[in-house]
């Protein structure tokens, strides 16, 4: 016979040992030689008082659905030529001499809005309204308010908020408007609203950023200290609420970026204390008043930090300082540091702009001032922030007269100082089927040429189009400023 070798013999006592154990083990288990540990079954989290396996998000929707409503609106407007007789390959078969009478257009919308007052005050966009005829408002229960039944209180294009009011006998169910100071990124966002008008959508996503500025938006918007979402929002959900885990209103749903107009998980809302301070203005005067210091702030880089040799932390650089505003008459200059306002320190160019702006009309304000390596205060007496002279209602007059089919006007010191250019005529509106229109310009853009003829207000533009239209010329370079590029574009006559 033969010895086994040590190997198989080592492997042999080894699997015996674990054998025995295993057997063991199973033995004690069945005659309860070992204690049983004894699970702790924890109760369910309860969250506001929703029972164990409830959604949260229906307690949300039944508390602010019925306060959210749909907002539709028309607008009129007048178009040129006749159809067919206006399509340009009509006009190459057929030649010029084709009618060209005017015909209107009635443009139709939705947006939302959210009830925030029970006799009837909403707050939506300034977009959903501006330049509205006429605006209907749809409750949640059915029940509908237009004509006469509708009010608008007043609009704020700088913040992209608009208050209206509904004529009402009854109380109205409203929402609970929050703190959006009180917000964290990575909190639940729900965003209710009328997308593309299915009332009362609910959708959900989280908080994913904070304090966005300087978004190319169309609405051009001043103030943009925008709350970033991924919960769906698509066109129509523009003026609904963006709410809290506690069914607060947090923000007030205005933008989407996105490549093709739906959502991609990137939604933006105005900040509800924002649009709070923004809607009492409205309601107790009818317009806001910001306070204007009439500066153009700047961030500073690390680079600008060193090349100054500025050891302070924030701040924000004078860019530029317009003539004849408090800052010039204080004594700032073009590249001072601002540190401080009213003795608390400044730590963003749209934090600097927003406190500026908060403060009334003729309110001093003590500025902590860097230059060559000191500090000083200046004081500055703060004026009314220039606002935009042109009114709608101008622009609809006007619009069939435009040249080439663009609405301009003179760029105000505002909008140097937050476009960051110092001259050009600003695009208002573009006439539909229009030489514009098809050359691609938009509202918002800035004309700085026009066929190498300088472009520095309304009139210069007026008058270089006029010289144009008579030349004859087929095909014109057009300079445009938009989203802080300068490029150019070619343009047809009509």
């Amino acid at each position: 016979m033969k010895e086994l070798s040590p190997k198989w013999v080592g492997v042999m006592v080894g699997s015996a040992a674990v054998a025995a154990f295993g057997i063991g083990l199973l033995l004690a288990g069945v005659l309860g030689i070992f204690p049983r540990a004894q699970a702790q079954e924890q109760p369910p989290q309860n969250l506001s008082g929703i029972a164990a396996g409830d959604s949260p998000f229906v307690k949300i929707a039944d508390e602010v659905i019925p306060a959210v409503v749909n907002i539709g609106t028309t607008r009129k407007v007048k178009v040129s030529g006749v159809f067919p007789f206006d399509d340009p390959i009509f006009r190459r078969f057929f030649g010029d001499e084709m009618p060209d009478a005017p015909r209107e257009q009635t443009r139709q919308s939705l947006g939302s809005g959210v009830i925030f007052r029970q006799d009837g005050y909403i707050i939506t966009n300034n977009h959903v309204v501006e330049g509205a005829d006429d605006i209907t408002v749809t409750m949640h229960d059915g029940r509908t308010f237009a004509g006469k039944q509708v009010k608008l209180i007043g609009r704020d294009p700088q913040t992209d908020i608009a208050v209206i009011k509904i004529q009402v006998s009854e109380e109205l169910p409203v929402a609970r408007l929050g703190n959006s100071d009180s917000i964290r990124v990575g909190d639940w966002a729900v965003a209710i609203g009328n997308p593309y008008g299915l009332e009362g959508t609910l959708t959900v996503g989280v908080i994913s950023a904070k304090g966005r500025t300087n978004l190319p938006l169309p609405s051009q918007q001043r103030y943009q200290n925008f709350i970033q979402t991924d919960a769906a929002i698509n066109p129509g959900n523009s003026g609904g609420p963006l709410c809290s885990i506690k069914g607060d209103v947090i923000g007030i749903n205005s933008a989407i970026t996105s490549p093709y107009g739906g959502n991609v998980g990137v939604g933006f809302a105005v900040p509800v204390n924002m649009a709070k301070s923004v809607a009492t203005q409205l309601i107790d005067k009818g317009k806001v008043e910001r306070g204007y210091l009439g500066i153009l702030p700047q961030e500073i880089t690390s680079d600008m930090r060193k090349g100054l040799g500025l050891k302070e932390k924030g701040g924000v650089l004078v860019g530029n300082v317009v003539q004849g505003t408090p800052a010039e008459k204080s004594g700032i200059r073009d590249g001072d540091v601002i540190l401080a306002l009213n003795g608390k320190e400044v730590a963003t160019v749209e934090e600097f702009r927003e406190r500026v702006a908060a403060m009334s009309p003729g309110t001093t304000v003590d500025f902590k001032v860097w230059r060559n390596g000191s500090t000083m205060s200046v004081k500055a007496k703060l004026i009314s922030y220039p606002e935009e002279e042109l009114s709608q209602k101008s622009t609809q007059d006007n619009i069939e007269d435009a040249p080439f089919g663009i609405m301009v006007r003179s760029l105000s010191s505002s909008d140097m100082e937050n476009l960051e250019i110092s001259s050009g005529a600003l695009v208002v509106d573009v006439r539909s089927g229009s030489a514009a229109e098809r050359a691609g310009i938009k509202p918002g853009d800035v004309i700085l040429k026009i066929d190498n003829r300088q472009v520095t207000d309304a009139s210069s533009f007026a008058k270089a189009a006029e010289e144009l239209k008579k030349s004859g010329k087929e095909v014109m370079l057009v300079q445009v400023y938009r989203s802080g590029q300068r490029f150019f574009i070619t343009m047809r006559q009509e």
